[in-house]
């Protein structure tokens, strides 16, 4: 009897591992990095809770500004509507000014930046909420991420056709905006006919739906962090802070400023959204993508700036046209959107037990109240780092790098120790003390 249960327990053990190999969470696809750079399980599950849906109409250039973050040919981009079905996904790191620097002083062999998820769906169209375009499905996907990038075209461009024959960037903008308002009411509606929605669930979610007959998204709402946890596993696509792209022309991208004066007042005009809270900037996909078929950086960034007239040997113009594309702005302002803040580990840390400095990405509340503290991280990296946790050692990255080494900083007293109660903040350099 006990052989044969043995062998069940065998058998049952492959089958869940075939389960969990054929998961979209371990699936090849979420594993992708932008470079041929390895990411280990841990740290893809420590450091992969930032992801990002990118949505808006059909031809808006959604596919076109995914390829140019993910620096990659990824997503099919095609003249025709919903040339995109499944999701195209991409893990992108982060731009740091500090990573480098630090691994060099703690002489680290590899370097791990913080990274961010993107999603690319299909375009959605008008009447997604009821499934029209296969909208269910599209929302489901969008509701797993944490910020949406809505994508807003306002170039005109005649080989490019427009799901409503002219360019309207207010009208398209409120067509999705619009979607999702419905999409959340309707899920939201859905949960409230259930007798388990009960106490606060019910009254946040009755607040929420009076705020959506108004077409008021549930982020202007005012809700509390207790009313968001509550209902977070529902996945309200309004709750979601919103980054809008306004994709211009090659000529728009140029003036720049200009640009960007003209995008504030075309967001102004658009109905449901949030100007306090949701962010806004300027890309040319199409000019990027052209840029991209170059084989490296420093090419690509010679020929968007040639096609530009810019002057590539000018190092403060080269900065500039670098910061402002989108691999670089488009993260950077998620960031922002979300605030996020990053922690670095690996400087102090013994060569015999590591040669890897990381950075993470930690997210912070929406009332800006406590987010991670040393023993909750310590979880994070491990639960025998928890179990034994005596103390955290804490140096902002800024501090650490005016040193030589980690222990010149320790001898100049930079270094503070802090207890479980600690609660990181933005560039810190954290060392778990622990048995």
């Amino acid at each position: 009897m006990a052989f044969f249960i043995c062998l069940l327990a065998i058998k049952n053990v492959k089958s869940f591992q075939e389960c969990i190999q054929k998961s979209s969470f371990y699936g090849r696809e979420v594993f992708q990095p932008i470079r041929p750079e390895k990411f280990n399980k841990r740290d893809h599950i420590m450091r992969m809770k930032t992801k990002v849906g990118i949505l808006g109409l059909p031809n808006v250039g959604k596919s076109t500004l995914f390829n140019a973050i993910s620096q990659r040919s990824l997503a099919h981009a095609a003249n025709f509507p919903f040339c995109t079905i499944d999701p195209n996904v991409s893990i992108n790191p982060v731009a740091d000014p500090y990573l480098k620097r630090l691994g060099s002083l703690a002489d680290s062999v590899v370097t791990r930046p913080a990274i961010i998820e993107w999603v690319d769906v299909a375009g959605l169209a008008k009447g997604a909420h009821r499934g029209e375009g296969l909208g269910n499905r599209f929302l489901a996907t969008l509701r797993e991420c944490d910020a949406l990038c809505h994508i807003i075209r306002t170039f005109a461009d005649p080989d490019i056709i427009h799901v409503d024959g002219k360019i309207d960037p207010t009208a398209d903008a409120e067509a999705i905006n619009l979607e999702l308002i419905y999409a959340d009411l309707a899920h939201a509606q859905r949960r409230l006919e259930k007798k388990s929605c009960v106490n606060i669930e019910r009254a946040t979610l009755e607040r929420i739906v009076e705020g959506l007959e108004k077409g008021i998204p549930a982020r202007s709402l005012g809700l509390s962090s207790e009313e968001c946890k509550i209902i977070k596993s529902m996945g309200l696509l309004t709750l979601k802070p919103v980054l809008y792209i306004f994709n211009v022309d090659e000529v728009d991208f140029c003036y720049r400023s200009q640009a960007m004066e003209n995008s504030e007042s075309i967001l102004k005009s658009i109905q449901y959204c949030d100007l306090n809270i949701d962010l806004y900037t300027i890309v040319s996909a199409k000019l990027e993508s052209r840029a991209s078929q170059e084989d490296s950086n420093g090419k690509q960034l010679e020929y968007l700036m040639e096609e530009l007239g810019m002057d590539f040997e000018n190092m403060e113009e080269r900065i500039k046209m670098e910061h402002n594309l989108s691999y670089n702005i488009l993260p950077n302002m998620i960031s922002k959107l979300l605030k996020l803040s990053t922690v670095y580990t690996g400087p102090g840390v013994s060569p015999s037990r590591s040669r890897t400095t990381k950075a993470y990405i930690l997210p912070r509340s929406r009332q800006q109240q406590k987010t991670m503290t040393a023993y909750n991280f310590a979880g994070r990296l491990h639960g025998e780092i928890q179990k034994g946790f005596i103390c955290a050692e804490i140096i902002t990255a800024e501090d650490l790098l005016m040193h030589e080494s980690y222990i010149a900083a320790k001898q100049s007293g930079s270094v503070r120790t802090e207890g479980k109660e600690y609660i990181l903040a933005p560039n810190d350099v954290i060392l778990i003390k622990w048995k």
